[in-house]
């Protein structure tokens, strides 16, 4: 077991953005208070929505594939318990858990074998929360300059653009049924505008999943051309970027 992205852990943990507080409350507001409820939280990377959960009051177990990125997770979350598991496969008994949570992860997930163990644990009136952060700066001139260089030099870069339409979950298959059944329970777009400096700009970009896949040699000739496209639109070194986080629902019948 391993992530791809335990190389680039260091880089994820210094410049992932966190999300808006609006999403927490969205998701307190729909499924009900945080404040004592156990949460666990797969792909849950370093921990940032980890952390966020229990500065709500949550009693958070972060679940992931990658033993470096929980490694740095519990660095900064020495509060927050980490194990090394697969979403596929949840090492969690029979209708207990309230609440499961999928930050920036979902995507990853084989759709039929994870929703139907989500439909697995899940207490009978659970939910499961699925939130993603994005650049949404589509228009501005440095911006799409930025994504053709990125759709040009890295396979698998254009699912951002699809994000809305391709990660709804589809709860109605068999296994999913005969467990719950799991239904949609809304959606809600969060639109903010990200200040980041170049610098935490470019270590972000190390750790994404597209960048890290490619040779070194490119990487580091795709990250110049990166590092120059936002040198000419922002000489200061600081940037503010037009974001969304998508939350997306889902309840298990009561």
């Amino acid at each position: 077991m391993g992530s791809l992205f335990d190389s680039a852990a260091d880089q994820y943990d210094a410049a992932r953005p966190s999300y808006p507080p609006s999403v927490f409350d969205e998701l307190e507001r729909r499924t009900g208070p945080l404040p004592g409820r156990l949460v666990l939280d797969f792909g849950a990377g370093t921990g940032i929505a980890s952390r966020q959960l229990v500065a709500r009051g949550a009693t958070v177990v972060a679940l992931d594939i990658g033993e470096q990125m929980l490694r740095r997770a519990r660095v900064r979350g020495p509060q927050v318990p980490c194990v090394v598991a697969d979403g596929h496969r949840m090492p969690v008994r029979d209708a207990a858990v309230e609440l499961l949570t999928f930050a920036q992860a979902w995507h990853w997930f084989d759709g039929p074998r994870a929703t139907a163990e989500v439909a697995r644990v899940l207490k009978p009136g659970g939910y499961w929360a699925a939130w993603w952060n994005r650049a949404s700066a589509a228009g501005e001139r440095w911006f799409d300059q930025y994504e053709a260089l990125l759709e040009r030099e890295c396979p698998g870069y254009t699912w951002r653009r699809h994000l809305d339409t391709e990660l709804e979950p589809d709860w109605s298959g068999g296994p999913v049924r005969e467990r719950g059944p799991v239904e949609p329970a809304g959606t809600l777009v969060v639109p903010w505008t990200r200040h980041v400096s170049a610098t935490d700009w470019l270590t972000d970009e190390r750790s994404k999943s597209y960048i890290i896949a490619l040779e070194p040699v490119v990487r580091e000739s795709v990250l110049a051309e990166v590092a120059a496209i936002i040198g000419a639109q922002f000489p200061d070194g600081r940037l503010a970027v037009r974001y969304e986080t998508t939350l997306i629902l889902a309840r298990k019948a009561p």
